[in-house]
């Protein structure tokens, strides 16, 4: 039989858990009333089974019930998601400095390039100097305009490899691809990167695509962080063996261009001519080592290649399902350029229409989707909820280009939108909220005004050279990787518009 004193000692010892448990609960309960709303999660998973493989679409859903400033978990990751352009403007501009860090992926991690990255790298010393690298140098107007000229040859070129194939179907997509990396290449080397003719290039091209699949892939140590020394699904595995080819090929160029002779770099004489390389070549020190020009310039590949191949190809798509549209920018390109010669860059300030397709296809198709995950960098009070420090936040701007509250008929293809009433005014380049292809604030693209001359040259050249057809119906259905891409590549039928002495 027990004794009082026993029986005391075991009430005493069940009241401390019952005490502990209730605080305990209480303190958790008080943390998630901090958070804005979302859905129930479940212990360990969180939200993940309520998310699809789409998971713009997913959180897009999901806030229409719980509102644009919702909570949801990744696994044991608590997320912010951002789902209108009044929560966009209180991260990105109210409270930009706060939420300018950056939650790093377990991928980047991985090969390192956060240390190095413009993209990934915390908002520091380190990371300002890079961007002002880029807003001064790499990517001011007057350096673009230095390098129009590359920009045409290659359009140039393409166009010239497309008549070729005249009547035949045309890849469109991976047409695009090869061609906005030699862009790229152009304006960093001076020299075309692709060319199925070299081993070299052809491995660099598959080993950059397959960095870039692997990097976004879903990751099991981002969502479980005590999994991360396992590497489960090998990605750390793989990306280290994909750039070894990538980190070959780059080092090539930039061995080579160092070994050049003072005289051979130039002085004045040449300022016009120099590329990237020259520049960032140029401004090397203790902390800008030749392996951080190696990683900015791998990230302009990223950056250059992939997502203007696919902002054009969306458009292409949409336009050739679409051929009154189509045949209405071609009417404008008809008027402003003629059929006696090629488009130029500075015909493209006089295309109001082609503006107006570009501005829908960023609305409708966001090549990223959910932006580049933000972080806080410290406790912040939004729309009445604590974001606690480190919070991962994610801005859904595919949400915001179907915010039916914002845009009628918002699943539509409708050019025209932008031409009249208060949407005409709209632009893409952070200023206005409901349209924010590029990001806003201090982690706006770097790249925006390269993409915005790149697109619009791109498509300009295409739609005025060429008529399109497809001999089959067009799946418009998507896929999310690091950017979002239509499922089946595009293939059409191109039949020459112009002179053949044009092309």
């Amino acid at each position: 039989m027990d004794s009082p004193l026993a029986n005391w000692f075991s009430a005493l010892v069940t009241s401390a858990w019952m005490v502990f448990f209730v605080l305990l609960i209480w303190r958790r309960k008080k943390n998630t009333l901090s958070l804005p709303p979302g859905p129930p999660a479940w212990p360990l998973v969180g939200n993940l089974f309520q998310l699809t493989k789409k998971t713009n679409e997913s959180f897009f859903a999901l806030s229409r019930q719980y509102g644009p400033l919702m909570t949801v978990y990744l696994g044991m990751k608590p997320t912010v998601v951002v789902s209108s352009a009044a929560m966009a403007k209180e991260v990105l501009k109210t409270h930009d400095q706060i939420f300018s860090g950056r939650t790093i992926i377990q991928s980047v991690q991985t090969v390192s390039v956060h240390k190095s990255s413009i993209v990934w790298a915390q908002n520091g010393t380190y990371w300002r100097k890079l961007r002002r690298i880029s807003n001064t140098e790499l990517m001011s107007p007057k350096r673009l305009r230095a390098l129009q000229h590359l920009r045409t040859d290659q359009v140039s070129e393409m166009i010239r490899f497309i008549y070729e194939e005249r009547g035949t179907s045309v890849n469109i997509a991976r047409t695009l691809i090869y061609t906005g990396l030699n862009l790229v290449g152009k304006m960093i080397f001076s020299t075309k990167v692709y060319d199925a003719n070299n081993p070299d290039s052809v491995e660099f091209t598959n080993a950059l695509s397959s960095w870039l699949k692997t990097v976004v892939k879903p990751n099991l140590a981002d969502i479980f962080p005590f999994l991360r020394f396992l590497d489960l699904q090998g990605v750390r595995r793989d990306l280290t063996m994909y750039s070894k080819p990538v980190y070959k090929y780059l080092d090539e160029f930039i061995n080579n261009r160092l070994a050049r002779s003072s005289k051979e770099m130039g002085g004045h004489e040449r300022e016009a001519e120099k590329d990237f390389l020259d520049v960032l070549l140029e401004m090397r020190s203790d902390d800008l080592s030749l392996i951080d020009i190696r990683y900015v310039i791998f990230e302009l590949f990223m950056a250059g290649s992939d997502t203007t191949g696919s902002t054009v190809e969306w458009a292409m798509a949409e336009l050739i399902r679409n051929p009154r549209i189509m045949k209405r920018a071609q009417q404008e390109l008809e008027e402003t350029v003629g059929r006696n010669r090629s488009v130029e860059e500075s015909d493209i300030e006089n295309l109001p229409y082609l503006h107006a397709v570009v501005k829908e296809i960023f609305r409708l198709h966001p090549v990223i989707p959910l932006l580049v995950p933000h972080r806080a960098d410290r406790s912040c009070e939004i729309g009445g909820f604590i974001i606690p420090q480190h919070t991962q936040v994610i801005i859904n701007v595919w949400a915001l280009g179907r915010d039916p509250a914002v845009w009628k008929d918002p699943s539509k293809f409708m050019p025209e939108r932008f031409l009249e009433g208060e949407k005409c005014k709209i632009e893409y380049k952070g200023q206005d909220f409901d349209l924010l292809p590029f990001g806003a604030g201090r982690r706006i693209c770097m790249g925006l005004h390269l993409a915005d001359k790149m697109v619009h040259i791109v498509l300009a050249s295409l739609l005025h050279s060429f008529d399109w057809t497809v001999n089959e119906e067009m799946d418009m259905d998507d896929t999310l990787g690091l950017v979002l891409k239509k499922r089946a590549e595009l293939k059409a039928i191109p039949t020459p518009r112009l002179n053949k002495n044009i092309y």
